[in-house]
């Protein structure tokens, strides 16, 4: 893990800083190929394109899907958002981190690598 992204766990403190780090475990998991690196103050996973990124507020944490307007219809009332691309889910508990929301990072995932056959 590149300095600037541990940095930013270590300063992270509360009850998300747990979360944050289960998130960042997970990604790492599906991902092991996935690059890190800060964009705007936040840990970002990156293959070909930005993939997912991992924002912790004060009372949850959200899963950053950088494509996820892709992604958002198969997982409707999981998935949140509005805009062109972006979309992300609302973690409050590492109980959230089950198996549908490993699906939706393997398919993350899975769309960056596809998009560059």
């Amino acid at each position: 893990m590149p300095k600037a992204v541990k940095q930013y766990f270590a300063q992270l403190d509360g009850a998300m800083k747990p979360v944050a780090l289960a998130l960042s475990e997970a990604i790492y998991r599906q991902g092991p190929s996935l690059k890190a690196t800060l964009a705007w103050g936040s840990p970002c996973w990156s293959g070909h394109q930005r993939v997912l990124s991992v924002i912790a507020h004060r009372h949850h944490c959200n899963l950053q899907l950088w494509s996820g307007v892709q992604l958002a219809p198969h997982y409707l009332g999981r998935i949140e958002g509005t805009g062109k691309m972006h979309r992300h889910v609302k973690v409050r508990q590492v109980s959230d981190i089950d198996d549908e929301l490993i699906d939706i990072i393997d398919r993350a995932i899975l769309m960056d690598q596809e998009a560059f056959l």
